[in-house]
């Protein structure tokens, strides 16, 4: 008798699981494995994935929560399946080994939305660790605390923001936003 098992892994430290595993055990998971989020993925040698057997199947509330990256859910899917273990998602349904044979353009419809998925995942969580480096993501402003001061200055001789971004060499909704200046 095969048994379904349930999966998770956070995507980042300090990712709640809770509601993830509550989706799990309503889908009808019989015991639920977690992960500590550590490593490459499910296919450690760490990873609770190792206790499965042939014939059962696991199921995950999506295939992101199996890897970082594409290629890394495809390995982990195709070594659960050299090990004679189903997989099913619950939001990749065309991914699902357990249910059959799925029309081919589903299964690539799928796949990129699985890739789109897991880079904005890579994004979230590298500008989360940027952010507990003390660093702030994204592009650097054009705003020096020099240009800030001389926008200030020429503000209070009520100069106007074209005038200012001009001198500083900037456009005007940068001077705007350093100034907070309602457009």
């Amino acid at each position: 008798m095969s048994r379904l098992i349930g999966y998770s892994r956070p995507w980042w430290p300090g990712d709640d699981l809770s509601i993830d595993i509550d989706n799990l055990a309503e889908a009808g998971a019989t015991a639920i494995l977690t992960d500590s989020g550590v490593g490459e993925g499910p296919l450690d040698d760490e990873s609770p994935l190792h206790s499965l057997e042939a014939g059962d199947i696991l199921l995950v509330s999506s295939a992101a929560r199996l890897g970082s990256s594409l290629p890394r859910v495809v390995q982990t899917i195709a070594e659960l399946g050299r090990r004679g273990i189903g997989f099913r998602s619950l939001i990749e349904p065309a991914l699902s080994t357990d249910a059959g044979p799925a029309d081919p353009a589903e299964v690539f419809a799928t796949l990129e939305g699985l890739r789109r998925r897991l880079a904005g995942l890579r994004t979230r969580q590298g500008m989360l660790q940027a952010e507990a480096a003390g660093r702030r993501p994204g592009r650097p402003s054009v705003m020096t605390p020099e240009r800030v001061a001389v926008a200030e200055e020429l503000r209070r001789q009520h100069r106007s923001i074209a005038h200012i971004a001009r001198v500083i060499g900037v456009s005007p909704s940068a001077v705007q936003r350093a100034l907070s200046v309602p457009v």
